[in-house]
């Protein structure tokens, strides 16, 4: 009998030991790692919190607080390190409002140049000087008039190397400067052709043939008192994407932009601007 009390005892002793021992392993190695049970809301699994949204709301305060050149480096950096987030969609688009702001503006900028009109000098000379476009000039300096341009004058000069894509999935216009995320437009209408079956990945290089203003069914020109209530067409080397001002003026085909955005894009690109179209 004393035996099968030693074996039993001995039993007995090994299940404490290693049940003691497995429950502590239980508890470090496996509890921490459990994924908890998701909750739920009207049946539906709640996604966790996102923690990139202190760094969304800090970018968004600088903005609020009208600091954009500040705004958009804190826009910027939270983009690149955020590609996820649940707000990327509404930081691309404070994003775009920033550079917009600060692009048409007199705002200081590191990236802009100062100008001081010359004795001699004209609209079109301040062109090619400048490397940029009178109608980039007048809009970014808020003139009304090209011919009065004044000796000493401080113009602010922002660096404009544009290049677009045109997204037919997403029915977007995103345009880049230098390279650089600048803003993206919804298109408001849309009659561009769709890409025939089994090119739907492949993307069509083109660029900007020709701009055009229409006003009462007639173009006019830059600088014409016309000119500023005119509906805005650009034309690309691909047919059936002109980008044109939604409600007005408009194309066979295209792609329809509101006024505002289409006066800004009508600005912005130039002849010869590169476009992919995906």
């Amino acid at each position: 009998m004393s035996w099968i009390l030693k074996g039993l005892f001995l039993l007995a002793l090994c299940v404490v030991v290693f049940g003691a021992a497995g429950w502590f392993g239980y508890q470090i190695l496996v509890v921490p790692h459990q994924v908890p049970p998701q909750e739920l809301v009207d049946g539906k699994p709640v996604p966790p919190p996102d923690p990139s949204l202190p760094e969304f709301e800090k970018a968004m305060s600088i903005k609020a607080a009208r600091q954009p050149v500040a705004a958009r480096e804190a826009l910027e950096h939270f983009i690149a390190n955020f590609p996820f987030s649940t707000k990327l969609g509404e930081a691309r688009k404070a994003l775009g409002a920033v550079n917009s702001d600060i692009f048409f503006s007199a705002i200081p900028a590191p990236e802009k140049t100062r100008y001081e009109v010359r004795s001699g000098d004209a609209l079109a000379k301040l062109e090619r000087k400048l490397k940029t476009t009178g109608e980039l000039l007048m809009r970014c300096n808020n003139l009304d008039d090209p011919r009065r341009l004044r000796v000493g004058q401080v113009l602010m000069v922002s660096p404009a190397d544009f290049s677009a894509i045109i997204d037919r999935k997403a029915r977007t216009v995103t345009l880049l400067n230098q390279g650089k995320f600048f803003k993206e437009y919804s298109a408001a209408s849309w009659n561009a052709p769709a890409p025939k079956k089994g090119t739907e990945k492949i993307a069509l290089p083109a660029k900007v043939s020709k701009k055009e203003a229409w006003f009462n069914g007639a173009i006019v020109a830059f600088g014409s008192k016309e000119y500023a209530g005119s509906d805005r067409w650009v034309d690309l080397t691909v047919k059936g994407f002109t980008l044109y001002t939604d409600g007005g003026q408009k194309p066979s085909a295209g792609i329809g932009m509101a006024p505002e955005d289409m006066e800004e894009l009508s600005t912005l690109l130039r002849k010869g601007t590169p476009v992919v179209i995906r």
